[in-house]
């Protein structure tokens, strides 16, 4: 599955970026959403989202609200930086558990390395055990091997979306869905990624066709 991440300021222009696709990322930080718009949003059953709000825009408390909001309201997943888990991630599962749809991706970003094996797999145990459904991991790839490393995760974890971010990062994108990865994030357009080394949607779909 290849989740478009949406990055037009403005709930209008999120939607126009959006089309008729059924399947997007739903980043408030960057859209500029806030909880009444993104609930109006979400009943649009046509649509599956992702719905995440990275921190620097609203509060801490209003992400949250925004996060255990979207889940009750219809979003298919809600993504939850590792940060900020151990606080709210139990208030975050609560609300998933309670729609009876929703599940809950805890998140580990780094854009400076790949750490090794070892501290990754640890990071993978901690979001399990605040109750992560999914685990998602996205490392700044600086050398080909860490491109490897990455992708060894799924020998040993299920349900989790792990890729590497960067130039050499692009193939993990495709790689991850084969190696047991529910989802992908892809780009509208290669001025509209959210980050680096994102493929677009065209690219990503062109890539799949041919492997089949």
């Amino acid at each position: 599955m290849l989740y478009l991440c949406l990055s037009a300021q403005g709930v209008e222009n999120a939607l126009l970026q959006l089309g008729d696709y059924k399947y997007a990322e739903w980043r408030s930080d960057l859209i500029g959403s806030d909880i009444p718009q993104l609930t109006e949003v979400l009943k649009n059953k046509n649509h599956n989202f992702i719905v995440t709000c990275r921190p620097g825009v609203f509060t801490e408390d209003y992400d949250i609200k925004m996060l255990y909001t979207a889940a009750l309201s219809g979003a298919e997943y809600v993504d939850l930086e590792i940060e900020r888990a151990e606080n709210n991630a139990h208030f975050i599962k609560d609300a998933c558990i309670k729609s009876k749809k929703c599940k809950l991706i805890i998140s580990y970003h780094n854009y400076d390395e790949t750490p090794d094996v070892e501290t990754l797999n640890n990071i993978i145990l901690k979001c399990r055990l605040y109750g992560a459904d999914i685990v998602k991991i996205a490392c700044k790839a600086n050398n080909k091997n860490d491109c490897s490393r990455i992708l060894s995760l799924y020998q040993e974890n299920k349900d989790i979306v792990a890729f590497c971010m960067g130039e050499f990062g692009k193939i993990t994108r495709v790689a991850s869905l084969y190696l047991g990865a529910k989802f992908t994030y892809v780009a509208s357009s290669q001025e509209g990624n959210t980050a680096p080394g994102q493929l677009t949607l065209n690219q990503t779909s062109q890539i799949l066709d041919i492997l089949k």
